[in-house]
């Protein structure tokens, strides 16, 4: 049988931080944010923990490990009964689900991204013709048009960025633009999601936002110079395959922004392209 008088349920600042496997200085913050209040003893005034402590400890690595701030863990060791306590962790466990959500559609952008680099890297380009999904796309500014800055569009575009990879950055090249006999054109820089993606985390519809149907689309990467996005030298593969497999544009060209590298060695970027097309036929 165990003697319990030989574990007096009082601890030190080393006993508690090799327990729990934190330092010195994480119990002292513990301290100084009021989850624990240890006496203090001897002439050395040591800290002495006594079971309450190490019950609120657990209870902070715990709440930490589910998702919860130390704020939080405090609302609900410190809450008036067990409902209000009980309250605080939904709210928790609702807000995990919803990161979860995030995390999962992260996921599932990125390796969708990643596929794509890897094919363009190992064959260098590719073309496929497919339908492309439903987009919508968040309007930022012509390429030399300057921002908009209403509380209401600023609060928009956060929400967007917020989504960020879900929402991408985006470059619209208009049709009527790409058929000029010009070096140069004017593309849109907008913001992108599928329609799936939209509608899923509750993105709002605005005067700034538009709905891209689904289309027969060529399907490729397009590579640049990242830092003149504006040449038409970036549709010149896209161009080609048009003429050579007589399809016409039948659309604006939409982009989602996959890799840049831009540094004192490179300036390239990498962009999803969804090109309309019909054929000439």
């Amino acid at each position: 049988m165990i003697d319990h008088k030989a574990y007096p349920y009082v601890y030190t600042s080393s006993q508690l931080g090799k327990y729990f496997g934190i330092s010195i200085k994480g119990i002292e913050y513990y301290e100084r944010k009021k989850l624990i209040n240890p006496k203090r003893v001897g002439n050395n005034n040591q800290r002495q923990f006594n079971l309450n402590d190490t019950y609120r400890i657990f209870m902070a690595r715990y709440l930490s490990q589910s998702g919860l701030t130390l704020n939080d863990t405090l609302d609900v060791l410190n809450a008036s009964n067990e409902q209000i306590a009980l309250k605080f962790l939904v709210k928790n466990l609702h807000d995990s689900e919803k990161e979860l959500k995030r995390i999962n559609a992260s996921i599932e952008v990125m390796t969708h991204n990643i596929k794509l680099l890897q094919k363009v890297l190992n064959y260098h380009s590719f073309f496929e013709i497919t339908k492309s999904p439903t987009l919508k796309t968040l309007f930022l500014r012509e390429m030399d048009g300057p921002h908009k800055s209403n509380q209401e569009q600023t609060d928009e575009y956060r929400t967007w960025n917020e989504l960020m990879p879900i929402t991408n950055g985006s470059i619209r090249y208009r049709k009527k633009d790409i058929l000029n006999k010009t070096s140069k054109i004017e593309p849109e820089i907008e913001m992108i999601i599928s329609e799936k993606y939209f509608k899923a985390f509750g993105l709002k519809n605005s005067n700034r936002v538009n709905t891209i149907p689904s289309k027969t689309c060529l399907h490729t990467v397009v590579v640049g110079n990242a830092q003149n996005i504006d040449n038409k030298g970036w549709l010149n593969s896209i161009r080609s395959y048009l003429k050579e497999n007589n399809y016409l544009l039948n659309g604006d060209i939409i982009t989602s922004l996959l890799l840049v590298l831009d540094n004192s060695q490179k300036h390239i970027r990498y962009d999803e392209a969804w090109i309309p097309i019909k054929s000439k036929w």
